[in-house]
């Protein structure tokens, strides 16, 4: 619930008692299952922006 709202791995590793964030990661790493297609839709929109960026380039400099 934690982490499906925002929150902070290093903040749900304090909840859980672990030692540090990177344990929580190890130990818990179903608890984000959707973290992949995320990251492949960040670096998509990115790319996406950087194109947007050149081809604005391009045209002011026509």
């Amino acid at each position: 619930m934690l982490i499906k709202h925002g929150e902070f791995v290093k903040t749900l590793s304090e909840r859980l008692n672990h030692t540090n964030a990177a344990m929580t990661l190890n130990i818990c790493p179903h608890l984000w299952p959707d973290s992949e297609e995320r990251t492949r839709a960040a670096v998509d929109k990115a790319d996406v922006d950087q194109s947007a960026d050149a081809q604005l380039q391009v045209d002011e400099a026509a």
